[in-house]
């Protein structure tokens, strides 16, 4: 069975860490001994935020504030994250929230492709709405989340992260496929399996 190499892109909203679970569980329930890694750069965030130290605090201080983490410290945690998972390379690998501007292709590039030697790694493109992520965004109820924090974050979302998707598109290393995020869960699903070939 191929080692699959899969990096999520889409908007906040847009449903990805939904998908996630699901092709873990549909890969899992196709062969139990799949070793999957699985890279949260908002959860790697957030465990940072919480240590009780210099670096921890300062962290804190910009998720607070919405603001972005320097490429220093994102860089940082996605290639240790790799260094403490991958242990033989028959590893399956999903990457969520990585990379977030131009700047962090190149880290995700040199360590998959030049360094992990993965083979086409997929970009997963949910594609939504700025519209249907707002209505999304504030069915959640986070205390954050007020429709003009949200567009905010979307707007700095399409000006950041979009243009990564056309390097992506553009190298023949990858391969780039696009999702209808605006359907039922299960109609994604199928429609990210099938794109996957794993369905």
């Amino acid at each position: 069975m191929n080692k699959l190499t899969a990096i999520f892109l889409g908007p906040q909203g847009s449903g990805k860490g939904t998908q996630i679970q699901l092709l873990k569980e549909a890969m899992v329930a196709q062969d139990a001994t799949r070793k999957i890694v699985h890279f949260e750069m908002g959860k790697q965030l957030r465990e940072l935020a919480t240590k009780d130290d210099y670096t921890g605090r300062l962290t804190n201080e910009i998720l607070q504030q919405g603001g972005l983490i320097p490429y220093a410290i994102s860089a940082s945690l996605f290639a240790q994250y790799l260094m403490d998972t991958m242990h033989t390379g028959e590893e399956d690998l999903i990457i969520d929230g990585f990379p977030r501007t131009a700047t962090q292709v190149p880290t995700l590039d040199s360590a998959l492709v030049e360094f992990y030697k993965r083979d086409m790694p997929t970009v997963v493109c949910i594609n939504i709405s700025d519209d249907e992520a707002v209505a999304r965004l504030l069915k959640r109820g986070r205390h954050d989340d007020t429709e003009e924090s949200i567009r905010k974050r979307l707007a700095w979302s399409r000006k950041d992260t979009m243009p990564n998707i056309e390097w992506f598109r553009a190298n023949p290393l990858y391969r780039v496929v696009d999702i209808d995020g605006e359907r039922t869960v299960e109609a994604i699903h199928a429609d990210i399996l099938a794109k996957l070939g794993l369905a």
